[in-house]
């Protein structure tokens, strides 16, 4: 199957309104984005939702599901979307952003509702992200940098320095800085002195503290005679940081230590001067570490995030370590509006309510995998491309979740050629174009489960003829489930529909 979903195992939303900041909602059926009104004041205060998968699932996919993908799930041959359902919105503003971040820190679901009297906290709140016990909760993090380490440069030589030799700095997301003698028309000047090594130490680390570019806000630089020591500032982004010199007679400067490990790159969710507690979760940072998606309020409601470069620092965790920004512990999804409109506060952008892991309907969030799992031999069949009759071979109509099922098409012109032969011409194997697709809808709400996706739900070819796999657990049991196909040609684009139905049971 080239689409598969696995569910959530836990969700809450978490509020930064002052009444809710210690509800939890683990249990609620809905999860919103919203900014509440103060009840004396006229502020908006905004809410946040929180989403995670099982680690199992995410590698079971990677190791047992995937094709050609081996132990990473890499842009290009793998998506990965998070899906969340559109429940009642309300009141909403013409236009809004949607973003991703990757939680840095664990939590608990709990059992709360949002209508519950009194209200639930023993679990995930807006300032409380764990529950066992009161004297034992777990408060999210409220510092957002902690540096473990510097790198220190000495200056050995001076005479020995020369116009090509440099200092580069590659901050945590990835920014390259380079700070290169006799040639600084970013960095203002030659840091080389002509009288001492202690001189020259000096002129590098004004040349680091001074830097017109964003490099003086990422790092500092002190001096003690001729070591000069670098640090990271805690107004960039921390993370694994390195330094690394050029040296060309390698006898000018020499490296002693370097920011390998870096620091936590947690960012603390109390983003606005308003709100009255800190809090709201904690998320990495960095370079391909949000994912965001952007809306009409015309447009289709339902979230549908590629969350592909999260997944695949989670799914490195697993094989290569957790050392961020490689790879990163699984702790979940955190969604939330952009800093500008939660901080916003005179106004409120109107209610998106989804449906939570806990609905009683069929939308639950989800996270899909896609990939092109399709092969296409035909050998000396006959490729049809116009008035086609389709029909789905052996198809038994019930199906185990657990099972992975090949479902094969036979395919015959509509209206055969008249021809005066020995043999039946359904003895010969009949082929669609390549560019031909299925596509599943549920059988009762007509929902499409699996599009038509020219990318990643391709038929296959084989000596047989056409066919296509479906991994049933995938899907969820005790529904009833249609096919459909696309063949697309010269002649434009045929979709068939002969009613060919299965259900998945337990």
């Amino acid at each position: 199957m080239a689409y598969y979903s696995i569910f959530p195992e836990k969700d809450a939303t978490i509020y930064s309104h002052p009444n809710r900041t210690g509800l939890n909602t683990g249990r609620d059926e809905i999860l919103e984005l919203l900014e509440e009104k103060d009840s004396g004041k006229e502020i908006y205060y905004p809410s946040r939702f929180l989403i995670k998968f099982k680690n199992t699932e995410i590698a079971d996919v990677i190791e047992n599901k995937l094709t050609g993908v081996a132990k990473a799930v890499k842009t290009g041959n793998c998506q990965v979307n998070l899906e969340v359902f559109a429940a009642e919105h309300k009141s909403l503003h013409a236009n809004h952003i949607v973003q991703t971040y990757a939680i840095s820190q664990s939590w608990d679901e709990g059992t709360g509702r949002f209508k519950n009297n009194p209200t639930s906290s023993n679990g995930v709140t807006w300032d409380m992200r764990t529950d066992t016990g009161s004297s034992a909760r777990a408060i999210w993090a409220t510092s957002s940098f902690a540096p473990q380490a510097s790198a220190s440069i000495t200056i050995t030589d001076y005479t020995e320095l020369n116009s090509t030799d440099k200092v580069n700095l590659v901050a945590a997301d990835g920014t390259n800085y380079d700070f290169v003698n006799g040639s600084q028309s970013s960095v203002n000047g030659t840091w080389e002195s002509t009288t001492s090594n202690d001189a020259t130490a000096t002129n590098l680390m004004n040349v680091i503290n001074t830097s017109s570019g964003p490099a003086g806000t990422r790092f500092s630089a002190t001096v003690d005679g001729a070591v000069v020591t670098i640090t990271q500032n805690t107004s960039g982004t921390a993370g694994n940081t390195t330094v690394t010199l050029t040296d060309t007679n390698t006898a000018g400067m020499s490296l002693t230590n370097s920011f390998t490990g870096g620091g936590a790159t947690n960012s603390t969710g109390s983003c606005c001067d308003f709100m009255p507690v800190s809090g709201g979760g904690t998320w990495w940072t960095g370079v391909n570490f949000v994912a965001e998606t952007s809306f009409s309020n015309a447009d289709n409601l339902d979230l549908d995030i590629n969350v592909t470069d999260l997944i695949n620092r989670f799914s490195s965790s697993y094989y290569q370590g957790a050392t961020y920004p490689t790879g990163i512990e699984n702790e979940g999804f955190l969604i939330k509006k952009p800093k500008a409109t939660e901080c916003d506060g005179s106004s409120s952008f109107g209610e998106l309510q989804y449906y939570s892991v806990d609905t009683h309907t069929i939308y639950p969030p989800k996270l899909t995998f896609k990939w092109d799992d399709s092969s296409y031999s035909i050998g000396s069949g006959t490729v049809l491309s116009s008035s086609i009759f389709l029909a789905l071979h052996n198809n038994q109509d019930i199906f185990q979740r657990k099972s992975k099922q090949r479902f094969r098409l036979t395919t015959r012109k509509r209206f055969p050629d008249r021809a005066f032969v020995t043999s039946s011409n359904y003895l010969d194997t009949q082929y669609l174009p390549t560019t031909s697709y299925y596509s599943l809808r549920d059988a009762t709400t007509e929902e499409i489960i699996i599009p038509f996706d020219t990318s990643y739900t391709k038929l296959s070819a084989d000596g047989e003829g056409m066919y296509f796999d479906l991994w049933m657990e995938g899907l969820q049991p005790e529904r009833y489930y249609k096919l459909q196909f696309r063949v697309d040609s010269d002649e434009g684009i045929n979709i068939y529909d002969e009613d060919y139905y299965f259900k998945v049971v337990r």
